[in-house]
């Protein structure tokens, strides 16, 4: 982009830019998302609170068939990330900070050190116990200063609490972080594409829907997916879905033609079997 094209903006009949790429500073959200504003990104941070996890032993391995399948990022931990360093290859790379204390002091210089391209942060809002809002607005401001993108993944009130995923609560909890800083969002998926809709058209900034249980399925796996682009959504953020599956790069190469072809579920299934 020009000197003259930041100063006049863009043309009137430029297309629409989800990731607000004119005069966007945080470029290293470009990392994260492909060129037409998506992402599919497959989360493997779980061995931080559950060990040694099933489809995630092998560190190396598991990594180098999501990045085959054509991954656009993958989330890790700073210690995963560091083992899997080559097999990421130009993939994106987003950094987990989630922690027992607040990580202001050191997250985002660790993740810098790392050559992260975006850190993200579990939020639960509505919680009774720690809702870890106010250390969202504290990355926000400091992740800002450096030009790091931040992912809050927002859960309404837990995790286990799926009474409290309604819509109303995601669009709610979507909003609350957009309105904290967040560059691009994490949430549950419930209701119809269009009822979810709501979810996208408040949140202003890119949204996420996340894959959560592994489903006995792929093909609902990849509704799923279907279901959130119907509604707006900028991506899917899967893991389980994905590392757990039979065959984790064909099941990347499914949803990436969901995502960013706009392929029916069938037409993606078919890449499950060859």
């Amino acid at each position: 982009m020009s000197v003259l094209d930041r100063e006049l903006g863009p043309a009137d009949d430029a297309p629409a830019d989800p990731l607000n790429r004119q005069g966007w500073e945080k470029r290293r959200m470009h990392h994260v998302f492909a060129s037409d504003g998506r992402a599919v990104v497959v989360a493997m941070d779980h061995c931080i609170t559950w060990g040694a996890v099933p489809g995630l032993i092998d560190a190396k391995a598991a990594v180098s068939k999501v990045i085959a399948g054509g991954a656009d990022a993958v989330m890790t931990t700073i210690g995963m990330g560091r083992a899997v360093r080559d097999e990421l290859g130009g993939a994106g790379s987003i950094v987990v900070l989630d922690s027992e204390r607040s990580v202001v002091s050191y997250g985002i210089d660790a993740a810098l050190r790392f050559g992260a391209d975006a850190v993200e942060l579990k939020v639960f809002p509505g919680s009774a116990n720690d809702d870890k809002l106010g250390e969202l607005r504290e990355l926000a401001a400091l992740a800002d200063v450096h030009g790091m993108p931040l992912l809050a993944e927002a859960i309404p009130v837990s995790f286990k609490d799926l009474q409290a995923h309604t819509v109303k609560n995601i669009a709610d909890a979507a909003r609350i972080c957009a309105e904290a800083g967040a560059d691009f969002i994490k949430v549950p998926f419930a209701g119809s594409a269009q009822e979810y809709r709501t979810v996208i058209e408040g949140a202003f900034v890119p949204v996420l829907v996340l894959g959560g249980a592994p489903r006995a399925n792929p093909v609902e796996a990849l509704r799923l997916a279907a279901d959130a682009m119907d509604a707006g959504a900028s991506g899917v953020v899967f893991g389980r879905n994905v590392f757990q599956a039979d065959d984790p790069a064909r099941m990347v190469a499914a949803l990436c033609e969901v995502v960013h072809a706009g392929a029916s579920v069938e037409g993606a299934a078919s890449l499950l079997a060859g």
